[in-house]
């Protein structure tokens, strides 16, 4: 007669071993992923080879981490084998069954799962248009990134402390982060967890905690952009005078194209077959000389009906405001005369990405 209990124990081992190999294989794809992004977005547009400023060091140490995950792997598997699977699915055990009586650093698998789950979480980042422009960093300064999530997550959801939350609010104070990027993250964050095949409960209570930091990620933004909408209030006026008029309007035009002309990202939107910079030029001043508080002089097309063909995503709208705020800093621009230019064109996003104006980014700083 088959012994029930040890049938379940079987399949229960079996089901751990697995989670076990998943786990590590999300490890190395995420790191074979964040490489590949890498080098990618080192090339020019086009594909072209030509002038590409690709870090051979970060290359090599990338392929080396690879190489050490994938040994780790190996190791994993040929312990299963040699000891019957117990050691290999001992920390994927504690996921399945999904205890609350413990902390969530270990519903969620511990230190291997919540590295394995940043690095999956930022490889998505790398290719999701909403929040894409956040995560595009030169490769030290990313590394550094993903170490301080993981250490901040590790200390958050009650491992060891490694991380000092203080530093969470000023460290995102000056960027644009709104709800609309947090709720982003937060689709990813669940995105990986599930991937890694943490227990549905667990990454419910995940989440529910990551939201609590929500206002230290987005205050900064939020406070920023309201003292921007106050001053607005009183008219955009001041805002173009501020600006230096339509003087300063041409040079503001002059040194943004500058800058979008030879960005990778988005210089495509300007160049190429039948696209006359030029012309675009001009029409980009005369309708900025208007938004920005000048005197009414635009009569071009509505924004909605010249880029609905184009396929303007939010990343491409990021990184357009990412030029206009790096051009008007490169001009001496005071950053509180910035944010009302970004509060001007926010609600320009919508038009421009062919939605409801209800999803824009501005509407959820409100």
């Amino acid at each position: 007669m088959v012994d029930a209990a040890k049938v379940v124990a079987a399949v229960d081992k079996t089901y751990s071993d697995i989670q076990s190999v998943k786990t590590r294989m999300m490890g190395v794809t995420g790191t074979l992923n964040q490489l590949k992004v890498a080098v990618a977005t080192a090339l020019p547009a086009g594909g072209s080879n030509e002038g590409a400023q690709i870090n051979l060091g970060f290359v090599r140490q990338e392929l080396a981490r690879a190489k050490e995950a994938v040994a780790k792997f190996k190791e994993a598997i040929q312990a299963a084998v040699d000891s019957g699977g117990a050691g290999a699915g001992a920390g994927a055990r504690r996921v399945m069954k999904d205890d609350k009586s413990r902390t969530l650093y270990e519903r969620v698998g511990g230190d291997l799962n919540i590295e394995t789950a940043v690095e999956v979480m930022f490889a998505k980042c790398l290719v999701d248009p909403r929040v894409r422009s956040f995560f595009e960093r030169n490769q030290r300064k990313m590394q550094q990134i993903r170490k301080k999530v993981y250490q901040f997550l590790s200390g958050f959801l009650g491992g060891p402390k490694l991380y000092d939350t203080t530093n969470v609010k000023p460290a995102h104070y000056h960027m644009n982060i709104t709800d609309y990027h947090f709720d982003a993250l937060m689709d990813l964050y669940g995105g990986a967890l599930g991937e890694l095949g943490i227990h549905a409960d667990a990454c419910k209570d995940f989440l529910a905690a990551l939201n609590r930091v929500r206002k230290d990620i987005t205050t900064g933004c939020t406070v920023r952009m309201e003292l921007a909408f106050k001053n607005m209030e009183k008219g955009k006026d001041g805002l173009f005078k501020r600006l230096g008029g339509e003087e300063g309007i041409n040079h503001f035009m002059e040194r943004f194209f500058d800058i979008v002309v030879v960005d990778n990202r988005i210089r495509g939107f300007f160049q190429g077959a039948g696209k006359d910079i030029k012309t675009i030029r001009e029409g980009a001043r005369v309708y900025f000389t208007e938004a920005l508080g000048g005197p009414k002089i635009y009569k071009g097309r509505d924004l909605a009906e010249i880029h609905k063909a184009v396929g303007v995503t939010d990343y491409d709208f990021d990184c357009f405001l990412a030029g206009m705020e790096k051009a008007l800093s490169g001009l001496g621009v005071e950053d509180e005369t910035i944010d009302e230019v970004i509060v001007t064109m926010e609600p320009v996003r919508p038009a421009l990405l062919g939605r409801a104006r209800g999803l824009a980014a501005h509407a959820r700083m409100k």
